[in-house]
């Protein structure tokens, strides 16, 4: 779980401040940094507890010099304060706490081996005092953007990114990542070299702050959003290549490119893996180009948590026990080229939209059984939800012959012959996320982030680093006091999203 929703949570429940460390589940005689890349217990996570993204003061316009819009002191911050400690600082005070008899396995401590874990303290029972040192200040950050213009449609974006910023050294976060870009932007210069083009343009981007709140570029993305609407084709995203003695290269976004993702991913892990993509969620630069915008994504990464996160351990020396090589980290600036040139240089983009229809409809299936309950509970029989049964049929139905009628016969056509036809086809899979953007800016129920208005898929309210199908839908489910109205407009907002999805690909 995110910690700003850990710090969040225990403000909701009356704590005055928090003490947030890192467990450190494994025996206590495994051999830790700078022997092995596990934590030792004098490790300590920073990391920002921002439940918001972007300069506060500016919500939903860029954070430029001198911008009338700026809302000075708006910013938003922690309601309580908060402190992280090391593990051997957190064992103290639990020790300090009373204990239970038995307790279940998952509530284990791992600061604190073999012994009981600790269930609270009491009004009579041990103190603690938190002081913490922050200062609330603006400085200027900078994104840094490259661009090698299209040959044929350099109206067309294919976007490349990652963090430069780091909390402390950042080896591993972003380093790595910056690493894996850099190498595709130096082949990629070498081609150029060559007299080569891509079709469309690709831009390479290095983003400030992101650690901050994905200001960098959440601000970026806010400049350039009308652009981004008619443009951008996909954002790629990586930010840490390598966390941990990775085995696989793995990717998260959009299922518009899930097929692009899982041949290039099987090719370089020597796998047929069929399992379907993940969503991505908010925890790097990807979120706000694909909730926010609409445009289509992938992040790119390994498959391992680095076990010293965030702290003064993310060293090279740390890098190098993990992937002594660097043969990781070149998998992930593999799969990164093969993903931007194969978007950049098709005729056709290489997107699956029977494939996301068919995601859909999964998604629906999944939340209809919770949705008959909450029907009842506001007095509403099942048929209130046959207009949204209507509209995943329709959307699944013009997704299957948009594939079959429109994308596949301009397969074996000349790009010559069939210029118009395939132009057609190409705007409809670039503007297939943008129609689930809920347009405005009134405030979302289901979501704490004003940055949420995909009604497909967003970050979960309690876990920021994850994504859902229909999160609305998974709100009003988990939640027990509704009113009718307010039901019914959710369930409307969501129907309209399917139509205007539909009507995108048979318009």
């Amino acid at each position: 779980m995110f910690r700003g929703n850990q710090v969040a949570n225990a403000a909701e429940r009356g704590a005055v401040g928090a003490v947030l460390f890192k467990d450190l589940n494994y025996p206590e005689k495994t051999f830790r940094f700078p022997e092995s890349e596990l934590a030792p217990i004098s490790s300590g996570q920073r990391g920002s507890i921002y439940v918001g993204d972007g300069d506060g003061d500016s919500e939903g316009w860029p954070s430029v010099p001198d911008s009338p819009l700026k809302k000075e002191g708006a910013l938003r911050q922690s309601v309580i304060i908060c402190q992280p400690i090391t593990g051997e600082d957190a064992a103290v005070l639990l020790r300090a706490l009373p204990k239970m008899s038995s307790v279940p396995a998952v509530w284990s401590v791992g600061v604190l081996p073999g012994e009981l874990a600790p269930i609270g303290g009491t009004e009579d029972g041990p103190q603690l005092e938190v002081s913490v040192s922050n200062s609330v200040r603006r400085v200027n950050i900078t994104n840094v953007i490259g661009t090698i213009s299209g040959s044929v449609e350099p109206d067309r974006w294919v976007i490349l990114g990652n963090h430069r910023d780091a909390w402390t050294y950042g080896a591993i976060d972003p380093n790595s990542g910056t690493a894996a870009m850099l190498e595709v932007g130096r082949s990629l210069g070498k081609f150029l070299e060559k007299g080569w083009r891509p079709r469309r343009t690709i831009k390479l981007a290095s983003w400030d702050a992101e650690e901050w709140g994905l200001i960098g570029s959440i601000e970026w993305v806010e400049e350039y959003r009308h652009l981004l609407s008619s443009r951008a084709v996909i954002y790629v995203n990586t930010d840490i290549a390598e966390g941990g003695k990775c085995t696989e290269v793995v990717a998260t976004g959009s299922p518009l490119y899930e097929g692009l993702a899982r041949k290039v991913l099987n090719e370089i892990n020597g796998l047929n893996t069929t399992e379907p993509l993940p969503l991505s969620g908010s925890g790097s630069d990807m979120y706000e180009f694909y909730c926010y915008a609409g445009v289509s994504v992938l992040d790119i990464g390994c498959n391992s948590a680095c076990d010293v996160y965030h702290s003064m351990h993310d060293t090279q020396h740390l890098l190098e026990l993990v992937d002594n090589n660097y043969k990781n980290l070149a998998k992930v600036a593999s799969a990164l080229a093969q993903v931007v040139v194969s978007v950049s240089e098709s005729v056709l983009i290489p997107g699956d939209i029977e494939h996301y229809t068919d995601r859909i409809a999964d998604w629906w299936l999944q939340q209809r059984p919770g949705l008959i309950n909450v029907m009842k509970r506001i007095g509403e029989k099942e048929t209130a939800l046959t207009p949204l049964d209507v509209a995943i049929r329709e959307l699944s139905n013009a997704g299957k012959q948009f594939m079959k009628n429109m994308y596949t016969p301009l397969v074996a056509v000349g790009e010559e012959e069939g210029m118009n036809e395939v132009r057609r086809v190409n705007d409809a899979l670039l503007l297939f996320d943008r129609a689930f953007i809920l347009p405005g800016s009134d405030p979302l129920f289901w979501t704490p982030s004003y940055y949420s208005r995909h009604l497909l898929v967003s970050p979960s309210a309690e876990d920021l680093y994850s994504g859902n199908g229909f999160p609305s839908l998974q709100w009003l489910i988990s939640k027990s006091e509704l009113s009718k109205d307010e039901v019914l407009y959710q369930l409307e907002l969501v129907r309209w999203a399917l139509k205007a999805s539909t009507d995108v690909l048979l318009d």
